[in-house]
C-alpha cells in the first residue's frame, strides 16, 4: 500500500507544482481526515495535514492562503490523494472502494495504524497513516 500511496501523493503534488520528498520525521501533527478504502485492499487511511500545508494548497487553488475552510479543504486534500490511489492501484490490478472522508480533528496521538509516510513539500511535512482491516 505504501507504494501506491505514494505514488499517489506525488501526482497530487504535480498537478500543483509542487516537489514532495520521503522525510524520516515522526513528529505528527496537523489535522486528520480519515478514508476507508475495500475490495482487494481494505484499509483506513489518516492523512495528517499540517496548517502550513493548508494554506499552502489554498494559496495554489484560491490565490490567497487564508480562503479555506479548515475541515473542507483537510477533507479534499484527502479525498484527491486517495481517489487518486484508486487510480493507481487499478493500473496494477488492484481493485477497492473509498468511503466519503470523514474530518477527525487534530492530531492528538490516539490512532492506531499499522504504517506510515512522512513526506515533504516546502519544507512543511505531512503524514499518510494506514491501518489494514482484516
Amino acid at each position: 500500500m505504501n507504494g501506491i500511496l505514494y505514488k499517489a501523493c506525488e501526482n497530487f503534488a504535480n498537478t500543483l507544482g509542487l516537489e514532495i520528498e520521503k522525510c524520516k520525521s515522526e513528529d505528527i501533527k496537523g489535522y486528520v481526515s480519515k478514508i476507508t478504502i475495500s475490495g482487494d485492499k481494505n484499509y483506513d487511511i489518516f492523512l495528517v495535514i499540517p496548517r502550513e500545508k493548508l494554506e499552502i494548497v489554498s494559496e495554489i487553488f484560491f490565490g490567497n492562503k487564508n480562503e479555506y475552510d479548515l475541515e473542507d479543504m483537510t477533507k479534499e486534500i484527502a479525498n484527491l490523494i486517495v481517489g487518486n490511489s484508486k487510480i493507481v492501484a487499478g493500473e496494477r490490478n488492484i481493485n477497492f472502494d473509498i468511503s466519503t472522508p470523514e474530518f477527525l480533528g487534530e492530531y492528538k496521538d490516539n490512532i492506531d495504524y499499522d504504517d506510515f509516510i512522512c513526506l515533504e513539500s516546502r519544507g512543511v511535512k505531512f503524514f499518510i497513516l494506514y491501518k489494514e482491516n482484516k
